[in-house]
Order: C-alpha cells, then sequence, then structure tokens
C-alpha cells in the first residue's frame, strides 16, 4: 500500500468488486451509547469518519417541506402514546429512547387500522420526490473529488418502515393470513422505494444502501413463501431501477441475523454487497467460500462477543484471522458487525484499528 496511487474511493470500489484492493477498507457505526465514549477520548467535536479515516462518506437527501399532521390526534387520541414520547415528523411512529442503553418502545400509527382503503388514507411522505435531491449531486461529486466512496441511503427499509407503521406483531400476523392491509402496505412502500431508488442513482452515488433486518439469528422471521411475497418484490425492483440509470452503482444490503439460508434470492435481486454478517449468528468464513465470487461482505467483528469481551489481543487476533479469510481476493470491507455499543471498551475497538492500519489502511 505504501506505494499505491489508488485515492480511497478508488481502492474502496475495488475491494467492494472483488478485484484485489491495496488495503482493506474500513469503517464502523457508533450508537449514541458509543458516541459518548468516542467524544470522551477524540474530543466533542471529533468527527468519526475523520478521526478514524474511513474510506467512505455516508449522505441522504433532503429533508421533507411537507408540514407534519397532528399525529396525536389523528392516531393517538386513545392516550396510548406517552407524553415524553418522540414522535417522527414523517412517518407517525414515535417511540420513548433510553440513550445510556440505546434500547427504546416503539409506538405504531397504523395498528389499529382494518383495511387497505386506511392504508391509502394514512398521509404517506413523499420521501420519493425529486426536491429532496436538488443539490445532492454536487455533495456527491465533491466528496468524490475528495478521494472519497459515496454511500447514499437508498431507500426506506423495506420490511422494517412497514411494520414501524403497523406494529410487528400485527404485520406479521397480516402477511401470514394474507391480509389486504399487509398488501396494500407492501405496495405502497414499492412505490417510494423505487422512485427513492431511482433518484438515488441520478445523483451518482457509488453505493446504494438499503436494508430490512428479516432475520434472527437462528435463522429468517419469516417463510420463504412470505419473504418472495412480500419483501423481494420491494427489493429487487428497488435494486434494478437503481442500476437501470446508473448501471455501475453497488447495492449494500443490510440484515442483522442469520440469512445464510435466503443468500440465493438476495443474490436475485441483485445486490453486490452484505452487511453486518454477524459472526455470531452465522459462519461467515464459509459464506466467503461459497460466495466470495459472487458477494462481496462488509462486517464480520463480532459486538456480541469479542469486542465487548474479549482483550485488546483476543480482538487483534479475531481481526488479523478474520481479514486474511475474508479478504482474500477482494470483497470485504472491515467493520463492526453493527453499530458499536456502549459497553464495548475504547481500548478493544482501538486494537481494531491498529490491525486494519497493519494491514495498510492510511
Amino acid at each position: 500500500m505504501k506505494n499505491s496511487k489508488l485515492t480511497m474511493r478508488e481502492n474502496y470500489l475495488r475491494a467492494a468488486r472483488r478485484q484485489n484492493p491495496d488495503w482493506i477498507p474500513f469503517d464502523a457505526g457508533l450508537s449514541a451509547g458509543f458516541r459518548k465514549t468516542f467524544y470522551k477520548h477524540a474530543g466533542e467535536n471529533a468527527d468519526p469518519c475523520e478521526f478514524f479515516n474511513y474510506d467512505g462518506r455516508w449522505i441522504g437527501p433532503n429533508p421533507g417541506k411537507s408540514k407534519a399532521p397532528d399525529w396525536r390526534n389523528l392516531y393517538y387520541s386513545d392516550g396510548s402514546l406517552p407524553a415524553n414520547a418522540k414522535i417522527s415528523d414523517e412517518w407517525g411512529t414515535a417511540c420513548v429512547y433510553n440513550d445510556e442503553s440505546d434500547d427504546q418502545m416503539d409506538y405504531f400509527p397504523l395498528r389499529n387500522i382494518q383495511t387497505a382503503e386506511e392504508v391509502d388514507a394514512y398521509p404517506w411522505p413523499d420521501s420519493g420526490a425529486s426536491y429532496r435531491y436538488e443539490g445532492v449531486s454536487e455533495k456527491v461529486k465533491s466528496l468524490q473529488k475528495q478521494g472519497f466512496a459515496v454511500h447514499m441511503a437508498g431507500t426506506p427499509s423495506f420490511f422494517e418502515s412497514v411494520w414501524n407503521l403497523r406494529g410487528f406483531e400485527q404485520l406479521m400476523v397480516d402477511m401470514a393470513l394474507g391480509d389486504p392491509v399487509a398488501k396494500r402496505l407492501f405496495e405502497r412502500m414499492h412505490e417510494i422505494s423505487v422512485r427513492c431508488a431511482e433518484n438515488t442513482a441520478r445523483t451518482g452515488a457509488d453505493v446504494l444502501q438499503i436494508g430490512s433486518d428479516v432475520a434472527t439469528q437462528r435463522g429468517p422471521l419469516m417463510s420463504r413463501e412470505m419473504w418472495r411475497t412480500y419483501i423481494f418484490p420491494v427489493m429487487r425492483d428497488s435494486i434494478r431501477a437503481a442500476k437501470a440509470i446508473r448501471p455501475d452503482i453497488l447495492a449494500n444490503y443490510h440484515s442483522c441475523g442469520n440469512v445464510s439460508g435466503i443468500i440465493e434470492d438476495l443474490l436475485e435481486t441483485g445486490i453486490d454487497i452484505l452487511n453486518p454478517c454477524q459472526p455470531e449468528a452465522m459462519d461467515i468464513f464459509e459464506l466467503k467460500r461459497r460466495y466470495g465470487k459472487v458477494l462481496s461482505f462488509h462486517g464480520g467483528i463480532g459486538v456480541q462477543s469479542v469486542l465487548p469481551f474479549g482483550t485488546p489481543k483476543e480482538v487483534r487476533d479475531m481481526v488479523r484471522k478474520t481479514i486474511d479469510i475474508m479478504g482474500e481476493g477482494g470483497g470485504y470491507i472491515c467493520s463492526s458487525s453493527h453499530n458499536l455499543r456502549p459497553e464495548i471498551p475504547w481500548e478493544n475497538f482501538m486494537a481494531v484499528v491498529e490491525v486494519v492500519k497493519e494491514y495498510g489502511h492510511p
């Protein structure tokens, strides 16, 4: 790497396309709880991307301009919403958040509806509107000129955004029963997601960031039939729409849990990169062996095992092993297997940083 003439963006794209990069790209997300640790050590005004020298930068569309409805009177008039709950201006989903534990209690605006007509009556946000992407192309080009790979939040979450409206348990029942409410919810999400993906591609971003948690750590949350009926079409058509406009855009798909049983389906949707590759849930080395020629991997450093509970030496050993196996032939971006949580010692994450630099990261 010492003599490399590649920019971080060029090297990242080589890694993501399995073309033997000059070094292993690196990044990690920080939870609100771990950010307190970060600011304590890096300074209260520090930027993680700059402090750790991440290869990419993350941007999203502009905020909406529509006035938020009176959600409390519209969907929470039964008094079920605590006074301290914060409501999403656009979607009406509410939560009570504990920033010490990073846990939250959610509340869902469409939990009580019974018909598809009520789905259409919901004030859907204009997430795919073109005005939200005004000036974004210029931001993308500026960051790329600085040598960064640009990751763009491409679509709402294909599954979470739906159950954040309906409630997880109720939506799962609706899906299992083939209820028209579930069908219409996913149809509306399909419309929004495709528009968002198209507009993301038009910005010139390098990576379309998409995702939905569709698995527990044991396996998928639902049958393959349910997955392919409701979620698969939204995901497939969104990726296709983006790549029809920008064929070389990379689709980075996030799902926690053990998705090894639907890898073939995920590849069929057109994904290029799988994230976060939880080693506690899947044999990620076996996934590399089986799919490493057609799929890249992002993550893999366990936030439930070695990072919170290991020693710095154990962390270094695991990171080296992971890079050696997952990085062979390209196709690996080193990262934690989810956002860093507050229980992770600073020394352990710095051990990750040390090893990444050993492998040539600038």
